[in-house]
């Protein structure tokens, strides 16, 4: 992964589970703009992403149990999703037909080696495919795509002694007729560019392909914006693009950016060396990804937020608990310490973490809709795979409710009586400890 990308997911990594106000806010946005700018994205871009997030944060209504650290990276990873093309887009492949595709893009881009990644994507989805060198320029061409096509066993035509590629490619249409797909590699741009424009131009109009995919090294950054313009205004049309070399470079964003500013589609993205290293860009799985987001589920959990029909009670929720144990854990309380005060020896440290450990398995256990309804775990089986999914025996699971049960008419009683907000009264109560004997007296305390 680029260095940009390695950076924004220390961003994000920084928001998650964090208490941010709007001091914090503005530092992490300050951030996201060095992060973007180094990556050679424009800074006028990178200004108005921040403000756009800045402002989605700041005039939402933050609902009642949802923290604002939610908030700010919902906001953050949606916006980069619209800033990196937002839409996933396919091959215009059409069935029962043989389909033709050129590539284009400057010399040392990468467009041989991408053209052999395509034919084996391609392979992998039970297409024949052909390739055919029509590169009458740079010596090394033919010879560099012939062996590609052996090492990935597809059909392959070239001539090294002919000079009109249009020749090569009406000889390489006719050897290549019984397959689904041919793949044209052209020549690359370089110093003699006028002519090589127009001799795209002219395999593009005579031989009318069904795609023409322009590839751009991740490398060059926003200079992609005047590339795929250039490209795009030549020959007419592009009907998608591929950015190579994403793996390693730092100025990926910006490329990335850049090209779907030039309004061409990117469909597909390289990111290693390997042929393998091919793949459709999706931008929202693709931003998931470089955020770190860990999983399908935690991804729907940040887009939804919270259901809207659980938004109306501000009672305490499993998902709260979930919460306050995971800072424990992360060592953003100071309840440890206290606890250890409390039992004065009668647990071990070990069997602490131990208990907290199991206490957060379980709760990491539950889906969406169960941290937020608790009646719902009066369901048996539901309880079994619980208990399962977390390691525990099921009696575990149901002690844990009946705290939590008691836990919740203690924070309630606490909000009535005191005027205190949830997360305020289940920290004061939680730093005085948090098994079932103890949460009893503290309700006895309090009248609850």
């Amino acid at each position: 992964m680029s260095i940009v990308f390695s950076r924004l997911r220390k961003l994000f990594n920084r928001i998650r589970g964090r208490y941010i106000d709007e001091k914090e806010l503005n530092a992490i946005l300050m951030d996201l703009q060095r992060t973007l700018i180094d990556s050679d994205v424009n800074v006028q871009l990178a200004m108005g992403l921040a403000e756009r997030i800045r402002k989605r944060v700041l005039e939402q209504k933050i609902p009642e149990g949802v923290s604002l650290d939610v908030i700010v990276m919902r906001a953050l990873y949606e916006e980069l999703v619209k800033f990196l093309g937002e839409r996933k887009y396919t091959l215009n492949i059409r069935p029962g037909k043989r389909n033709l595709i050129v590539m284009i893009g400057l010399q040392g881009s990468g467009k041989t080696t991408t053209a052999a990644k395509l034919a084996l994507w391609l392979k992998k989805r039970g297409l024949s495919v052909g390739l055919i060198c029509a590169d009458t320029y740079r010596p090394a061409a033919y010879e560099q795509l012939k062996q590609l096509a052996e090492k990935i066993n597809v059909k392959f035509y070239g001539d090294p002694k002919e000079k009109d590629p249009i020749r090569i490619i009406e000889k390489g249409l006719r050897e290549l007729k019984k397959v689904d797909i041919v793949i044209i590699d052209t020549a690359g741009r370089h110093k003699e560019e006028k002519g090589l424009m127009k001799e795209m131009q002219k395999i593009v109009n005579k031989f009318k392909p069904d795609e023409v995919i322009l590839v751009i090294d991740g490398m060059i950054g926003q200079r992609a914006y005047d590339q795929a313009k250039a490209f795009r205004e030549a020959v007419g049309r592009i009907g998608g693009i591929i950015v190579t070399k994403l793996d390693g470079s730092a100025r990926g964003g910006g490329a990335l950016s850049a090209a779907v500013a030039a309004g061409a589609p990117i469909k597909f993205i390289g990111v290693g060396e390997h042929l393998e290293d091919l793949e459709p860009y999706d931008p929202p799985n693709f931003v998931a990804r470089i955020l770190g987001l860990p999983d399908k589920a935690f991804l729907e959990e940040l887009l939804q937020t919270v259901p809207e029909r659980l938004l109306k009670t501000k009672e305490l929720t499993l998902k709260d608990l979930r919460d306050y144990y995971e800072n424990i854990v992360k060592g953003r309380s100071g309840i440890l310490g206290r606890i250890k005060e409390y039992f004065s020896g009668a647990i071990s440290e070990r069997e602490l973490q131990r208990n907290i450990g199991r206490t957060l398995a379980v709760l990491k256990a539950l889906n969406g809709d169960e941290l937020y309804n608790i009646e719902l775990l009066k369901d048996p089986e539901r309880l079994d795979r619980i208990a399962r999914g977390s390691g525990v025996n099921r009696t575990f699971v149901k002690k844990l409710i009946k705290q939590f049960y008691k836990l919740r008419k203690m924070v309630n009683t606490l909000m009535r009586q005191r005027g205190l907000r949830k997360e305020e009264a289940l920290r004061q109560i939680m730093e005085q400890g948090f098994d079932a004997e103890t949460l009893t007296k503290i309700a006895k305390k309090i009248g609850a």
